[in-house]
């Protein structure tokens, strides 16, 4: 809990200094979790209670986002639901929509980002890979919980396949959502 604690008093500097959003890493839930059956339920609330610890002292206005690397999060779904972000990003390029589907199938409520490209891979994804993507999600989704966003943090790019890859991630995102208002209007 000391951990959660230090983490509050982070939260609260990030907010006196004028952030409005702010990520604060998913709590270990499946790298730590015991093997034997009867102490994970403990160690998923604990993980959990510290997560909220920290967390907790957010003004109501300040977004609070997580995000869970690959995983197999199918034994401890009811625990990230508890985490209580307002955002869940998740690396998800690499593999199919299950994990969407999972989520979707627990009633997750809060917004969700699944990743729209790999950026383990110096490719650049074209424009019509990331709304492919994007489409794919809304198959398993609400339009309204998508959060859209790379499939983790950049630091393993160089800056100018990172802009590119950034800006035909914006510029599907914004033809996507034109569809979209353009289906609504008809």
């Amino acid at each position: 809990m000391q951990i959660g604690l230090a983490l509050r008093e982070e939260i609260a500097d990030l907010e006196a200094a004028g952030c409005k959003v702010i990520q604060v890493d998913e709590p270990a839930l499946r790298e730590a979790m015991p093997l034997r059956p009867a102490h994970k339920d403990e160690y998923l609330q604990w993980t959990v209670d510290s997560f909220r610890l920290a967390t907790a002292g957010a003004k109501s206005e300040t977004q609070i986002h997580t995000h869970m690397c690959y995983c197999e999060f199918a034994d401890c779904m009811h625990a990230i639901d508890r985490m209580d972000t307002d955002v869940n990003s998740i690396e998800n390029a690499r593999s199919d929509n299950a994990t969407l589907v999972a989520f979707r199938d627990i009633g997750y409520d809060k917004g969700l980002g699944p990743g729209t490209y790999d950026i383990h891979s110096p490719v650049v994804p074209p424009v019509s890979f990331i709304e492919d993507k994007l489409r794919s999600f809304l198959e398993c989704m609400d339009t309204k919980s998508l959060v859209v966003n790379p499939d983790c943090g950049l630091k393993t790019r160089d800056w100018p396949e990172t802009i590119a890859a950034l800006k035909n991630m914006v510029t599907a995102t914004e033809e996507i959502r034109s569809q979209l208002t353009t289906n609504q209007e008809q």
